[in-house]
């Protein structure tokens, strides 16, 4: 009789220990997951920020150089423009002062015809 509950308390104890046993795992790997996939969480959205602060640099970025070149060709065009309109500025009156000059000489030349003219022919009437 001993014997017998001594086998039956031996196979009491093996099932109530493969059930704790079982029970212990489950909840081992249940925690293990857990921080698996909180450690994969938390890295995933590493990168994932990593990688939208990236886009989003790049993005500043391009804009930035976009706004600088566009100042910077304003600049330039500001300042080719003001150069071309000094330049034409500067033909325009050397062209203006040759002609204002034509013009006096053409008019102090008949002036002086003129009063040439008269002297000769008050000169040539003596």
């Amino acid at each position: 009789m001993e014997e017998v509950l001594e086998e039956v308390m031996e196979e009491v104890m093996k099932e109530v220990m493969e059930e704790v046993m079982e029970e212990v795992l489950e909840e081992v790997m249940e925690e293990v997951m857990e921080e698996v996939m909180e450690e994969v969480m938390e890295e995933v959205m590493e990168e994932v920020m990593e990688e939208v602060l990236e886009e989003v640099m790049e993005e500043v970025m391009e804009e930035v150089m976009e706004e600088v070149l566009e100042e910077v060709m304003e600049e330039v065009i500001k300042e080719g423009l003001e150069e071309v309109m000094e330049e034409v500025m500067e033909e325009v009156m050397e062209e203006v002062m040759e002609d204002v000059m034509e013009e006096v000489m053409e008019e102090v030349m008949e002036e002086v015809l003129e009063e040439v003219v008269e002297e000769v022919m008050k000169g040539g009437g003596e």
